[in-house]
């Protein structure tokens, strides 16, 4: 399967799986919902304890295995049942976390699979920084998180606002233009069974044949949403305090 930008490919973005080579980071819960989110900017930690509106979908407990790279023999494509099945594996008590998400750090072609030409480049350069720092791990709170809530939504959806798009974080809404328009994808969270609010993250695709993630893609295009420098880090998530405005 080949992810050619400008064909009607779908990707499924955010989770694991399917052969996956090495790919990035994670994400935050959407701004856009009711809870006040000040981490679309920030850069410290993907891993996002975030709240938001009703999960799409519920998953089942943890039971997958922890194997060294995210991989679905069984499920089709990128399907979200495919990427269902990935996530199961970093439920998994004896999960490598580290190694897991290694596992998806996407390659050139795969930014460029996900992303128009102008911004592939920058977004790949603005991930490399956190995904050679050994910051891009995925992975739940606890033990105690050991279910799956999942959305996904097409490149287009997110630029106009419309089917899931409002699951994502609201940086999407920056990025939007730049995204492959027939590209899936997907947005996720690890939750206690009957909870909303989990550790969520964003960015997963099924690009070239394989499981890539790459979360908050709009860094790459600097604060503004339109160019300059990678953002830097600060806070925990998005429940971490706002930026002090500058004088």
């Amino acid at each position: 399967m080949k992810a050619i930008w400008g064909t009607g490919l779908t990707i499924a973005a955010l989770a694991i799986a399917c052969g996956g080579k090495a790919t990035p980071p994670a994400m935050v819960a959407d701004p856009t919902s009711s809870e006040a989110d000040a981490g679309d900017n920030d850069w410290s930690g993907y891993g996002t304890d975030g709240g938001g509106g009703a999960a799409a979908s519920e998953g089942a407990d943890a039971g997958a295995g922890g194997s060294a790279s995210a991989s679905s023999e069984t499920a089709a494509g990128g399907s979200e049942e495919s990427a269902r099945t990935l996530l199961k594996q970093f439920l998994d008590p004896n999960a490598d976390h580290a190694s897991l998400s290694k596992s998806l750090r996407p390659t050139s072609a795969d930014y460029k699979a996900m992303f128009d030409a102008q911004t592939a480049s920058k977004i790949e350069a603005a991930h490399a920084k956190v995904w050679d720092g050994g910051k891009m791990v995925i992975k739940p709170k606890d033990a105690k998180q050991s279910e799956i809530k999942l959305w996904s939504a097409t490149g287009a959806d997110l630029a106009s606002g419309g089917g899931n798009a409002s699951q994502f974080p609201g940086g999407y809404k920056k990025i939007g233009p730049h995204l492959a328009p027939t590209v899936t994808f997907f947005a996720f969270k690890f939750v206690q069974p009957g909870k909303e609010s989990g550790m969520a993250f964003d960015g997963l695709a099924f690009v070239n044949g394989h499981w890539v993630i790459a979360p908050k893609p709009w860094h790459g295009l600097g604060e503004d949403g339109g160019g300059g420098a990678p953002l830097s880090g600060g806070g925990k998530g998005h429940r971490g305090k706002p930026h002090p405005k500058k004088k």
